[in-house]
């Protein structure tokens, strides 16, 4: 069965409150990725510069049910579909929702990795995927 690959962006609507922006952004992540695992989807979120940058693997039916999902989400603002491709096997297929974000490594350089993915993503979507899954692999044992 072929697997879908959806990359978007949207602005990011949260603000600190009870729970600052990186623990909400740890627990969106966490939930997707319980509800990603029976849905037999898997990915990574990204959060720099107040933007969301995200990748969902999975059935195309279902990754476009949590795509729609997603837009209708008051979390988001400005969501834009990059990229939606057929592929043959998944890139991020050990990861039913990873996640980088500024400031999860300070003293690295995942800042500005994250900062060049962001850039990445207006040039070249493949690439911009491509650098995803480096990154992630980069940092898996230092990030959550």
């Amino acid at each position: 069965m072929p697997i879908s690959r959806l990359l978007y962006s949207s602005v990011s609507r949260l603000e600190p409150g009870a729970l600052t922006i990186d623990r909400q952004i740890t627990r969106i992540a966490g939930e997707a990725a319980l509800l990603n695992e029976e849905a037999g989807i898997t990915g990574l979120l990204v959060f720099v510069e107040e933007q969301f940058i995200q990748i969902l693997e999975g059935e195309a039916e279902v990754v476009e049910e949590i795509f729609e999902r997603i837009c209708c989400d008051f979390r988001h603002a400005q969501v834009r579909l990059i990229d939606l491709v057929s592929v043959k096997e998944r890139l991020f297929d050990r990861w039913h929702m990873a996640r980088l974000c500024e400031g999860d490594d300070p003293g690295s350089s995942l800042d500005d990795d994250l900062r060049n993915i962001r850039y990445l993503l207006g040039v070249n979507a493949r690439v911009a995927v491509e650098r995803m899954h480096e990154t992630l692999l980069s940092y898996e044992e230092v990030v959550p």
